[in-house]
């Protein structure tokens, strides 16, 4: 008997519906503003001669940008995914895909990403998958995930506020050290750990650095607030509406979970991303240390019309 995934789908449609809504986003607590780059009235360089050059696991990038992981696994999914990786096919960012969760039980889930990368060859893909999954499921399966998409390495989200909130919720994380020590260890590919909004504290960076992630995507507190969308998805449960309430300011902030990271002069890569609205954001982000910065949010909009929407008025007004 095949698999109900229309519950799947119309959360993952949700998803994208209140991502844009205003209220879901914890702009009030992003910190961006607090931070004052100092201005130089004599810089003794010509514009011209500027470089965003970064590297990436040890390879040269012009472009240190990348989309965010969004969205997969639903029918509006191929045309949000495709206006997003024409756009950074045409622009020389990276991407991350959305969570590939229904491809671990639907073998046709795979086909949503197959003449993506047929098509756009020369893209830097990040698979992904959350934590909650990555503990059940064998290594073995996992690499066949990040071998179809011929991704560049694989993203592992951590959202324990939106599982423990969200009506569907897998709130089921013990284990996640040992999986994570073990999928690194295992991977012929970089492992890169993000959180989904309410970045790291510096205990867990520490953690993260001793069992030896490429990357940590800090995506702290101050964009997209996942606690607050599955608020309102709660309908008539009000004691999970009201723990979106009592959380709805939760996690540690994007500027803040920079320093936490950099601060431990770690082997891995800190990458930005959580409330990053421009490229003023980015500059501060670089300065504090980090070396890719994400954006989700100001593309996503965009990204529901046209791959030149995503250009011109998404990654061209960054």
């Amino acid at each position: 008997m095949a698999e109900d995934y229309s519950q799947f789908e119309k959360r993952k449609q949700d998803h994208i519906e209140l991502a844009l809504m205003n209220d879901n986003q914890a702009i009030e607590l992003n910190t961006f503003d607090s931070m004052s780059l100092i201005h130089e009235a004599l810089p003794d360089l010509d514009f011209d001669e500027l470089s965003i050059a970064s590297e990436r696991f040890g390879f040269a990038v012009k472009k240190p940008f990348m989309v965010a992981s969004m969205t997969a696994g639903h029918r509006d999914a191929l045309n949000i995914n495709r206006h997003l990786i024409e756009a950074c096919s045409m622009t020389g960012w990276a991407m991350g895909v959305g969570s590939q969760r229904r491809e671990l039980t639907d073998e046709q889930a795979t086909f949503e990403w197959q003449p993506l990368r047929q098509d756009y060859p020369n893209v830097s893909l990040f698979s992904n998958l959350g934590i909650s999954q990555l503990i059940v499921t064998p290594i073995d399966k996992i690499k066949r995930l990040t071998d179809a998409l011929h991704a560049q390495a694989l993203i592992i989200h951590c959202n324990p506020l939106q599982e423990c909130i969200q009506p569907e919720g897998t709130p089921l994380f013990k284990g996640c050290w040992q999986a994570l020590a073990a999928l690194v260890k295992a991977l012929p590919l970089p492992v890169v750990v993000k959180e989904t909004g309410c970045g790291f504290s510096k205990s867990t960076l520490i953690k993260l650095h001793d069992i030896g992630v490429s990357a940590v995507d800090v995506s702290g507190l101050g964009g997209t607030h996942w606690g607050r969308i599955e608020g309102h998805r709660a309908v008539n449960e009000p004691l999970r509406q009201k723990a979106a309430s009592t959380f709805r300011n939760w996690g540690i902030g994007t500027v803040e979970s920079v320093r936490n990271a950099v601060s431990l002069n770690p082997q891995f890569e800190v990458w930005g991303s959580g409330g990053v609205r421009h490229g003023l954001d980015a500059a501060k982000l670089f300065a504090l240390g980090a070396s890719t910065v994400l954006f989700a949010k100001p593309l996503l909009s965009a990204a529901l019309k046209s791959s030149e929407a995503v250009v011109g008025h998404g990654i061209d007004r960054i």
